[in-house]
């Protein structure tokens, strides 16, 4: 059995919860945790977040109107696991701008199954012409890397332990200022502080690849997204 959630949130871990729609993410493995105030989410597996037969919209199920349009490539559906995203390292989900976006404290989670060692799962205000108040989640060596940068780096650390054996994983990011903490499944996997808190723009959140230098590509299946 595998699960299949992307979360983003801008609250505590401790504030997130895992989707009901579909039985299969009814699984405890990522703890009881709650769904307040979300500003972003995305689920491959309900119908009024994605269409199967048209996969060129990616609709926000929360209030704030967040809808991803695929930007780049054209990702395929598995309907194992009660359905997911299959992007091929070409394929990129973005908006412009997102809408209710406060960046003090932000949780940012995934679930993905993937063999591939480097991808990125999304970033940022990292654009061909920008690089200033951008953030990074993705997978670097097979481990997972987030960091985050506007004149120096804030965050740029990775986890301990790598995440890319092909079997679903729930991992997260937890940023608190300056504080950061891995998370694999409910485990914390290392604890990690940044040089500096760095203030994130709102505009241009991407799944999928790295735009500015069109490079890795993240190939593997993501179910949802979650941003709070």
């Amino acid at each position: 059995m595998r699960y299949i959630i992307f979360i983003i949130s801008f609250n505590a871990f401790s504030q997130l919860s895992l989707p009901t729609f579909q039985s299969i993410h009814n699984n405890q493995e990522s703890g009881n945790i709650l769904q307040d105030n979300l500003i972003l989410h995305l689920d491959a597996g309900n119908p009024s977040s994605l269409d199967p037969n048209d996969l060129t919209m990616w609709n926000d199920l929360s209030s704030s109107n967040n809808d991803l349009p695929i930007f780049q490539g054209s990702t395929t559906f598995s309907n194992s696991d009660g359905g997911s995203l299959v992007f091929d390292g070409n394929d990129i989900y973005k908006i412009n701008n997102l809408n209710n976006l406060t960046t003090q404290k932000i949780t940012i989670s995934f679930w993905i199954k993937t063999n591939d060692s480097s991808g990125y799962l999304a970033c940022m205000s990292r654009t061909p012409n920008n690089i200033t108040n951008e953030l990074i989640f993705m997978i670097s060596g097979g481990k997972l890397h987030f960091w985050d940068y506007s004149n120096a780096y804030g965050f740029n650390t990775k986890s301990n332990s790598t995440v890319h054996n092909n079997q679903w994983k729930f991992v997260t990011f937890v940023k608190d200022n300056t504080s950061g903490k891995y998370y694999i499944n409910t485990t914390l996997d290392r604890s990690v502080t940044a040089a500096r808190n760095v203030p994130y723009g709102p505009d241009n959140f991407l799944i999928g690849k790295n735009w500015r230098d069109n490079n890795h590509g993240y190939s593997g299946n993501i179910g949802a997204v979650y941003f709070l």
